[in-house]
Formats: structure tokens, C-alpha cells, sequence
């Protein structure tokens, strides 16, 4: 392709080559065809990186390329390259990374759900127990009593927290 001087003569000949107006071309990229044209008029120098990674989509020209002659720095280039979605099939493959991390998540969030209620049943049973042979020893009683409190307080908690928005 040869040393390309400016991004509006390449956009021009990219969308005539694949046969877009620049209405159609705009619509595809979801900007306005005032934006296209004033790419190509080279009014608009430094084209923002949604629409470079839409250049790439649709007229085929190399988003790195791209955003490196309009003078994005190589930080933001790698994160367009990497982090910008712009397809069904990406936009899909990333929602399917995050729920898998979410359902991790929330399958650890009721483990200890659930170690919490078996902690409180323990107790209940050393309470039991307590009760049965009147044993009186009140510190035992109290720590008891602050054990049964704390574990109350965490199984409130994680119910509210499952119950509200996972259940």
C-alpha cells in the first residue's frame, strides 16, 4: 500500500473500493454521516477509536495502522486492540468470561452461606446441651451467647445479599 500520508484520502478510497456511501458507512459505524465526511475532507484529523475499530470492520484497513497515523500512543492502540468490543462474537466470548467469574463468585458467596447456618446449628446444639445438664458457667454462657450473635448477624447478611439479587 505504500507510506499513506492521512487517514481521509484512505478512508475515501476504503469505502469506495467496498462500495459505501457515506451514509451507509456512517450508519454501519452508528455516527453520523457528517463524521464521514469530515474525515475524508480531513476536517476531522484524529477520528475516535470506536470508529477506527469500525474502519477496520467494515472497510478492512488495519486499526493499528490506523490509529497510529492519526496519533493515538501505543497504550491506547494495545487497549483498543485488546479491550474494545465491537463484535457480536467478542461482545459474546466477554460475557461468557464475566459470568463464569460471577457464578464463581456467588457459588464461594454461598459456601460460606452455607458454613455460616452449619456453624449456627453447632452452636445451637452446644446450647442444647448447655441447657440440658444447667451448666452455669457464665462466661461460657456469654461467649455462647456472642458466637450465636455473630454467626446471626453474617447468615443475615449473605440472605439479604442472595436473596436480594441472585436468587
Amino acid at each position: 500500500m505504500g507510506e499513506i500520508k492521512n487517514i481521509s484520502n484512505l478512508v475515501k478510497e476504503a469505502r469506495k473500493e467496498k462500495g459505501y456511501s457515506a451514509r451507509e458507512l456512517a450508519k454501519l459505524c452508528d455516527i453520523s454521516h457528517t463524521e464521514i465526511n469530515n474525515i475524508e475532507k480531513g476536517q476531522r484529523v484524529r477520528p475516535a477509536i470506536l470508529t477506527l475499530k469500525c474502519f477496520e470492520k467494515y472497510l478492512d484497513l488495519d486499526f493499528k495502522q490506523l490509529a497510529r497515523l492519526v496519533g493515538y500512543s501505543e497504550e491506547t492502540i494495545k487497549y483498543g486492540d485488546e479491550d474494545i468490543i465491537v463484535s457480536f462474537e467478542r461482545y459474546d466470548k466477554k460475557l461468557k468470561e464475566f459470568n463464569e467469574i460471577k457464578d464463581g463468585l456467588l457459588f464461594e458467596v454461598d459456601k460460606k452461606r452455607h458454613l455460616g447456618i452449619d456453624a449456627k446449628e453447632e452452636i445451637d446444639n452446644i446450647e442444647e446441651y448447655i441447657k440440658k445438664n444447667k451448666i452455669t458457667d457464665k462466661d461460657l454462657l456469654k461467649s455462647l451467647n456472642n458466637i450465636k450473635k455473630y454467626l446471626d448477624e453474617i447468615t443475615k447478611e449473605y440472605d439479604q445479599f442472595w436473596l436480594k439479587d441472585y436468587k
